[in-house]
């Protein structure tokens, strides 16, 4: 849903933004999930009672699933055939995970009532079909600058997304883009560098993550302590030893996509005689290894960058932007759950609220302030 014109001109020198994603509950019960083989039998059942419906007998429902009516059993057939579409989905990409986090196919489980919605846990733990909710806000002023929603319980991939959806809503790439550690990966910032835009994010932290390292200490020397040399092309560890490349791959990470993943490690000789070989490695014996992806100086730039005063100055803006328009959906437009059922359904309703609440943010811009007579623009660009 595009932002109006007007409310674009005062976007045209700050075009710097806040993105976060925010999980709301579908319109589907949490209780009445179904696996594959359920919903198989399930399907079976409804389309002998539909057979008896066009044959005008009479159908006294077995189950209390069934709808009580030959109209209401179509559309419940029709649910059930996108609920065992979005099942075949859900079991292809289940058989793709790595062995070690693959669940078993009677474990893969799909709303009926609404097969689209993903299943994960909501901000309260509870494991439930939902939708993940994507806003892009404006720094320097009330607007939200783009929308998005997605059948997925994280933030992982949406970020080319949101960046497509600001340069279509506003017509204006940003300059510089603020969000949480959800969206600083490698293949988000190598995204970020082909579109010219500055991530600011902590890379692999959270409060929950930073405060579980401090109540635990390190197993071995950090990756940080070993540096990189560019011309070399390898690592050398804090003893000053060269690590050799032993490997490379091609790691699987969100949806379709890869990343080249270098890996290096150090000669076992040297290992074993090391001094700092009990805080280093658990396996001296092997040696030890470091990971580098394809992209990793970009995020050692990221690193670098949120280091910086600057940064952390301007990553405060953050809370009071992106977080308090949830806040605001939430706690005001009564955005718990939603109404209808589906991706579209769920689309429209938070457009409509994005709707509102620039419309509101516009009236707030044009209305006058008090013994305030002059013609200056106001924030948002609107003269009041």
């Amino acid at each position: 849903m595009p932002i109006c014109l007007a409310m674009v001109e005062g976007l045209t020198e700050a075009s710097r933004s806040a993105l976060d994603g925010s999980t709301i509950a579908a319109n589907a019960s949490r209780h009445k999930l179904v696996n594959e083989a359920t919903l198989q039998k399930r399907r079976v059942e409804l389309e002998q009672a539909m057979e008896q419906d066009h044959a005008n007998a009479p159908v006294v429902p077995t189950a209390a699933w069934m709808a009580s009516t030959p109209r209401g059993r179509e559309q419940q057939h029709q649910r059930y055939e996108r609920a065992r579409e979005q099942m075949a989905q859900r079991q292809a990409e289940n058989k793709k995970r790595a062995s070690d986090k693959r669940k078993p196919a009677e474990k893969i489980v799909v709303s009926v009532s609404d097969p689209q919605a993903a299943l994960g846990l909501d901000k309260y733990k509870v494991f439930r079909p939902l939708y993940n909710v994507q806003l892009s806000c404006d720094l320097d002023s009330p607007l939200i600058l783009a929308y998005e929603i997605f059948a997925q319980p994280g933030d992982s991939g949406t970020l080319r997304t949101m960046l497509d959806r600001q340069v279509q809503g506003t017509g204006l790439k940003p300059r510089q883009v603020l969000a949480d550690a959800g969206y600083a990966t490698a293949l988000d910032l190598a995204v970020c560098d082909q579109a010219g835009v500055e991530l600011y994010a902590p890379y692999q932290e959270n409060s929950f993550s930073a405060a579980k390292r401090a109540s635990r200490p390190p197993r071995q020397i950090s990756k940080s302590q070993f540096q990189w040399l560019e011309e070399e092309q390898t690592y050398q560890c804090p003893q000053g030893h060269r690590l050799r490349k032993v490997g490379q791959e091609r790691k699987r990470r969100f949806g379709d996509q890869r990343l080249l993943v270098i890996q290096y490690q150090c000669d076992t000789k040297h290992c074993l005689e090391c001094p700092r070989q009990t805080t280093c490695t658990s396996k001296p014996k092997s040696g030890r290894t470091i990971k580098r992806s394809e992209y990793e100086p970009l995020v050692e730039a990221l690193q670098a960058r949120m280091r910086t005063p600057e940064a952390k100055a301007l990553y405060k803006l953050r809370a009071q932007t992106v977080e308090r328009g949830f806040a605001d959906m939430k706690e005001h437009r009564r955005l718990r759950r939603f109404s209808g059922k589906g991706l579209l359904s769920a689309r429209t309703e938070i457009g409509l609220l994005v709707l509102a609440h620039n419309g509101l943010a516009l009236l707030a811009a044009r209305k006058p302030k008090e013994n305030d007579t002059s013609d200056a623009l106001t924030p948002c660009g609107i003269a009041a």
